[in-house]
């Protein structure tokens, strides 16, 4: 976590924090509400612009605690209480995701909302595999129909009997999609930016039609994903669901088919997401959006469309991160490597669309 961190935050570990013991309301908040005496222990997995993650350790027992960023482009995507209502909600589903245990909403033992969940077991994959596996053919292509087939269950899951009913506003979802990140990159533009007003429009005269409304992840690839790599893979838990809603279940489609296999720009757009895809013999699009199909009873006739929306979309929010970098409030390699990025996004994107 940010080093800037106010002392009086339990869960603000330092930067690489790890084995930092849990005491005082924290520590009390958790034993009382979890049933566990501890002591705990946090160990901090992630952090920066997306919720952060913490391995919440006691003798006994070993679950996550999320919290939001000290530094957030927009505050509005990480709102624990919504998380932990939508977890509640996918526990009575069949989709894979981390069980919610418990929110901690009382300012006076963190400062702001915090959710614990269950640790859920997998590995989340960007370059390789771990340990000793070879990411042949075979265990791509297990990779990635299992990663289908979680899609397809999220996308199947019937959201108004889960009590999701005014999660999102499904209704027009898709007309709004193009106006409101071009209005949300007018407030930190810093740059001009090759492609973005041509995708956009093409993305408008080319809409499709609303399909049936869905759960909607909002952030869905490979390393959002915690893979088990037996015989055949399988997606233990789809994990960091701050941005989902209700909306076209599509563009998670779009952004994972987008980012996944050999089909990409020798110098690719990001190129450590989705980065083990791309070894020798992975299936191509068309065999997973097959998959997707079969496994979620839904069309994807216009893949091209919700890919080009999807990297639009991406490269319109994580320019705030890169505004933030040239600004000096953000200084990781991740915000710095977004100058070349953004563009190389909204290049993928244009490609999708048929413009270049």
């Amino acid at each position: 976590m940010s080093s800037s961190a106010s002392a009086s935050d339990p869960t603000a570990s330092g930067p690489g924090g790890r084995g930092v013991p849990v005491d005082g309301p924290l520590s009390a908040w958790l034993t009382e509400h979890l049933g566990d005496p501890g002591p705990f222990v946090l160990d901090r997995l992630s952090g920066g612009n997306s919720n952060e993650t913490l391995l919440l350790r006691s003798p006994t027992a070993r679950r996550i605690l999320r919290r939001p960023p000290h530094d957030a482009i927009d505050p509005s995507a990480h709102d624990m209480a919504r998380e932990h209502t939508l977890l509640t909600a996918l526990a009575q589903t069949d989709v894979p995701a981390p069980a919610p245990l418990a929110l901690i909403d009382d300012p006076a033992v963190v400062p702001a909302p915090a959710l614990v969940m269950e640790a859920a077991e997998g590995h989340a994959l960007l370059w390789d595999l771990p340990g000793d596996r070879v990411a042949d053919a075979a265990t791509l292509t297990g990779i990635g129909e299992a990663v289908m087939d979680a899609l397809g269950a999220l996308h199947r899951a019937d959201w108004r009997a889960a009590g999701l009913d005014g999660f999102g506003r499904p209704d027009g979802f898709l007309d709004r999609q193009v106006g409101r990140w071009t209005r949300q990159l007018d407030r930190y533009r810093v740059r001009e930016l090759p492609w973005h007003a041509e995708i956009a429009s093409w993305l408008a005269a080319h809409q499709p039609a609303d399909g049936e409304p869905g759960i909607l992840h909002g952030d869905f690839h490979l390393d959002n994903c915690l893979v088990t790599l037996g015989e055949p893979p399988a997606v233990a838990a789809i994990i960091d669901w701050e941005m989902a809603t209700i909306g076209d279940p599509l563009l998670d489609v779009g952004l994972f088919l987008g980012f996944w296999g050999d089909e990409r720009p020798a110098t690719p757009a990001m190129p450590k997401v989705q980065a083990v895809t791309r070894g020798a013999g992975a299936p191509g699009r068309a065999v997973l959006a097959a998959r997707y199909e079969e496994a979620s009873g839904r069309s994807l006739e216009h893949l091209d469309w919700y890919m080009t929306l999807a990297f639009w979309k991406l490269a319109t929010i994580v320019e705030g991160a890169y505004a933030q970098f040239l600004a000096g409030a953000l200084t990781t390699p991740y915000a710095r490597d977004l100058e070349h990025d953004v563009p190389r996004l909204l290049e993928e994107a244009a490609t999708f669309a048929g413009l270049r």
